[in-house]
């Protein structure tokens, strides 16, 4: 049996109530096509632990001084939440936009799919794509 985009995610060994993947990893999970890396957001009790230890995970900051975490390795990012529309979306806010894979959050492929909507890149559209074609096959 091939691993699961699920056991990916597990193997980080971060607290599994405290994460939610974003960006493709639901797109691996579901077999429509292969993510790179893992893009998570998390809780603030689990971004504040992340500050205080010094392990696996690097501090950066992005653009705009938000900070988050990329794995030594480079395989994951860890992020407060989410900028959709200019806006940030915490990770409050997407627990309800999530869906459950195998003991892992996910954001649902609705939210997916507006996500990449509004960011219209070349990849995002011809994700939007393979969204819709999974969608009517599979729903």
């Amino acid at each position: 049996m091939s691993e699961t985009f699920a056991d990916k995610v597990k193997a980080l060994n971060l607290p599994l109530d405290q994460i939610i993947v974003i960006g493709s990893g639901i797109l691996d999970q579901l077999g429509i096509r292969p993510a790179s890396d893992i893009d998570l957001a998390a809780s603030s009790d689990l971004m504040k632990k992340l500050s205080e230890e010094s392990g696996d995970w690097i501090k950066k900051f992005d653009d705009n001084q938000r900070f988050y975490f990329v794995k030594d390795d480079g395989s994951a990012e860890v992020w407060d939440g989410w900028v959709f529309d200019g806006q940030a979306v915490s990770y409050g806010e997407l627990l309800s936009q999530s869906v459950e894979y195998d003991g892992v959050r996910f954001v649902n492929l609705k939210f997916l799919r507006k996500w990449k909507s509004w960011r219209g890149r070349e990849k995002d559209v011809r994700d939007v794509e393979l969204i819709d074609e999974w969608r009517a096959d599979n729903e």
